[in-house]
Parts: C-alpha cells; sequence; structure tokens
C-alpha cells in the first residue's frame, strides 16, 4: 500500500497536503492535474522494527503477529485476533478490491476477485499473464484472457496492493520481459485475502524482506540461479 499526498503549498512553519482515495486519485493522476507542482510521497505500512518499537511483547511473538496481522498502524492498537482479522478482511473488501472496481469500471468483479486470491497463495512464485490464465482454466475453469488478466495486474499495481518485480537474467545481464513475481505492499492485507490460511513463513519473509528494501530506497529485481546437483 502507498498513501498519495499531493504537497501544494509551503508556508513558514506550514504544509498542507490533501489525500484522496485510490478510486479517485492516484499517482498517474498527479502528472496529469498538477502537471509538475505536486510531489509523489511513498508510504508503506510499519516496518517489523517500526512494528517492535509500539509492541508489548517478545521478539518471536512479535514476528509471529507481524507476518500475521501486517503493518497497518491501527491492527496494533486492536487487542483480539478476531477484531484484527475482521479490520483487514474490512479493509481489502471495503476499500481496495472496491476502489479498483470503482475505478477501472470491472464488471465481473469474481475475475478480479479469483486473480487476487491466487497472487496471495502463491507470493514468491515466478508468473507471468499466460500462467496466469492457466491458473484460472484448471483451478476455477474460468477462461480468462491472459491480456485481461495483465490488465488486472496492472490495476492492482495503480492501486498500491502489489508490486511487481522484474527479473534480471545474472548469466546474460540483461532484463527479461517474463516471467516476475509480485509482493504484497501489506502482509495482513495477502492474509485477510485468503482467509488468514496459508502463513508459509518463508514465503512471507521474502515478501517483508522486499519490503524493506524498498523502504531503504533499493531497487529490487529477482534473479534465478541454476544449480548442478553432484550426487
Amino acid at each position: 500500500m502507498k498513501l498519495l499526498i499531493i504537497f501544494i503549498l509551503r508556508i513558514k512553519n506550514i504544509d498542507i497536503y490533501v489525500t484522496g482515495s485510490n478510486s479517485k486519485f492516484l499517482s498517474t493522476d498527479i502528472i496529469t492535474e498538477f502537471r509538475g507542482r505536486g510531489e509523489d510521497i511513498k508510504i508503506y505500512p510499519l516496518s517489523y522494527s517500526e512494528f517492535m518499537s509500539v509492541y508489548d511483547g517478545d521478539k518471536l511473538d512479535g514476528w509471529v503477529e507481524y507476518i500475521t496481522f501486517g503493518g497497518l498502524p491501527l491492527v496494533l492498537s486492536m487487542k483480539s485476533d478476531e477484531r484484527k482479522m475482521s479490520y483487514l478482511k474490512e479493509q481489502q473488501k471495503n476499500v481496495y478490491i472496491n476502489d479498483v472496481i470503482e475505478r477501472n469500471k470491472i464488471k465481473n468483479d469474481l475475475e478480479l476477485v479469483s486473480l487476487i486470491e491466487i497472487i496471495s497463495s502463491s507470493i514468491g512464485s515466478l508468473s507471468n499473464p499466460k500462467k496466469l490464465s492457466d491458473t484460472f482454466k484448471t483451478t476455477a475453469s474460468i477462461n480468462i484472457d491472459p491480456k485481461t488478466v495483465s490488465l488486472y495486474l496492472k490495476y492492482l499495481e495503480e492501486a498500491f496492493i502489489i508490486e511487481k518485480v522484474e527479473r534480471y537474467d545474472v548469466k546474460g545481464k540483461k532484463y527479461m520481459s517474463t516471467p516476475y513475481k509480485f509482493y504484497f505492499s501489506d502482509i495482513g492485507i495477502r492474509n485477510s485475502l485468503i482467509n488468514f490460511r496459508q502463513p508459509e513463513e518463508t514465503h512471507i519473509m521474502e515478501n517483508v524482506i522486499y519490503l524493506e528494501l524498498k523502504r531503504r530506497g533499493y531497487n529490487v529485481d529477482v534473479g534465478v540461479i541454476e544449480t548442478v546437483d553432484r550426487q
């Protein structure tokens, strides 16, 4: 998730900002509406260290909490797991998903929801629109064109739900157009999309590390290194 903040005026000791819903105002709109007079500030949910700075417990319990419910600040103020799950489900359904549907006038919202559930179940896996289209056919018996899948992925990226990471060919020293990986801007939102199933710690940790690198200002690519079994 990113929060779009538009810096519109500076007076001594005063900063004025305008924020907007994802369904009405995305980073791509800044160029059109403000023509260079706006600044896009990327704000991620709490990092693990930020989370632990206010978490009342030890590091191990905090880590389990963090990879389950993510880094949205309001989650920390909620006492029960049931309330946290309910809040995250409400956010992803009534804010995130609905914003994408409303903004892009999507008629078949079932396809979009199914797609994001598939991505949620396979974070850290190399993929592409063709592969995702094939998954639709085998798991949901739905025929959806790869071009439509690609368009939906673009919508989800624009709404800051997922981020695409390009694959870099280490041997050829060049970028490859496909396959690539998708990571979620918040783990709690990811988990809510699949009803808090599949708590694979290694895949979630990969997502957390990706977000930490982005927070620190790094550009992140993914690569594949082939190994030979010598046994």
